[in-house]
């Protein structure tokens, strides 16, 4: 099997830098496609000089996250990371986000009842009433509006409050915390800040659950996990804070994204207004796209692993890039193209294998509600600034838009 030196992707001073700068709006860094043409399975060089390997191809990706010769711990001295922020913060992870099995499936299956498909459907009608109410408020606003603050980042926050009883007002916090951890520039202590921050905040919501229990999913999981002793508070605040972050980030540069893009493809958003039974199908095709998850998931090699022409040595970090494999020309046809009528059902914007989302279908449900919606509110959606200024969150680890500007 061949060495890092001998894969065409690695140049004359070795590995290159990851990761790759990402400034061309809906385009991927073009290493991607370099690596998936000439070395899968491509050598680079993290911020503190250890070797890591990216999987740019949608099998090899899969291929690993089902392997068990690869950990996904993010405790470990040897875990790969993208900035020394994050490095920081994967020590201060305590939910099962960062775990292997058998603790991973032990704490993740205390959550799942509360994720079924069934339990997620039932919120759709809350959903949607959210989604008219913040719709209703923006047009009595008036244009121009801003789609992110007005309506992206709002939605899935009221989704959430209403998950899991959390106030409202807690939203801007929360999102706050969010970003804090996410980012690519933030000092050690900043990123560190930020994930005790919301790790608090999740213990006072604690408190005030198991005095003033509701019909909601934190207290739920106290009287059915924590009582019982099967979950500690403390473990309960840490996979809340994971579950809170995540139930509000992704969603919300789904919708600033995804409108964007369709409004940058008129031909297809045509299609979409013509056939509101495509919008299933065109919510996975933009999930494809668009996976807003930059460098996830995160592996590290237990034991020398020969793959696909590349030898993965123990300790070496491997990032499976779900933008990358979500455009492998193998698996999905001419795949830098946006098509809504394609079947791109079996996309990893989710993850692969014991750690896909747990959320995803709540995502889905929230994704569905809005693209069916928005253009039937406001069929004359227009980009009210040149798409070329639009800020784009290039400094993050989630991408998507700082602000998007819209008229009607």
């Amino acid at each position: 099997m061949s060495q890092d030196g001998e894969c065409p992707f690695t140049g004359p001073n070795g590995p290159p830098k990851f990761p790759f700068s990402r400034d061309s709006q809906f385009k991927l860094p073009e290493e991607y496609k370099a690596a998936r043409e000439a070395c899968p399975v491509a050598p680079v060089t993290l911020w503190n000089g250890q070797r890591a390997w990216l999987l740019t191809k949608y099998q090899e990706y899969c291929s690993v996250l089902l392997d068990d010769r690869f950990s996904g711990e993010f405790a470990r001295d040897d875990f790969p990371t993208v900035t020394e922020a994050r490095k920081a913060i994967d020590k201060m992870e305590r939910a099962f986000v960062g775990m292997d099995n058998p603790r991973h499936s032990q704490y993740r299956r205390m959550f799942t009842k509360e994720f079924t498909t069934k339990r997620m459907l039932a919120l759709r009608p809350k959903i949607e009433a959210l989604t008219d109410g913040l719709f209703d408020r923006m047009e009595e606003k008036g244009a121009p509006a801003d789609l992110i603050a007005d309506f992206a980042i709002e939605l899935p926050a009221l989704v959430m409050c209403d998950l899991f009883g959390s106030p409202y007002e807690d939203h801007t916090f929360i999102a706050k915390c969010a970003a804090g951890r996410h980012g690519m520039s933030q000092s050690v202590d900043q990123a560190a800040q930020s994930a005790k921050d919301l790790v608090d905040y999740c213990r006072t919501l604690i408190d005030e659950k198991e005095r003033n229990p509701a019909d909601d999913m934190l207290s739920r999981v106290i009287e059915d996990q924590v009582k019982p002793g099967a979950l500690s508070r403390d473990d309960l605040a840490n996979i809340c804070s994971m579950i809170l972050r995540a139930g509000h980030d992704t969603t919300t540069n789904m919708i600033g994204l995804g409108t964007l893009l369709l409004l940058e493809h008129p031909e297809e958003l045509n299609k979409l207004k013509a056939d509101p039974d495509l919008v299933p199908r065109a919510v996975e095709e933009l999930l494809r796209f668009l996976s807003p998850v930059q460098f996830a998931p995160r592996r590290v090699a237990l034991e020398d692993v020969e793959l696909s022409g590349s030898t993965i040595r123990k300790g070496d970090g491997v990032f499976a890039v779900s933008a990358s494999a979500n455009r492998d020309p193998d698996e999905f046809d001419d795949p830098d193209r946006l098509d809504l009528s394609r079947d791109a059902s079996h996309h990893v914007a989710f993850g692969h294998g014991i750690h896909r989302c747990l959320g995803q279908q709540l995502a889905r449900i929230e994704l569905h509600v809005v693209f069916e919606k928005i253009f039937k509110r406001f069929p004359n959606l227009k980009v009210a600034e040149p798409v070329e200024t639009l800020p784009f969150k290039y400094d993050s680890q989630i991408y998507g838009l700082y602000r998007l500007p819209v008229s009607w």
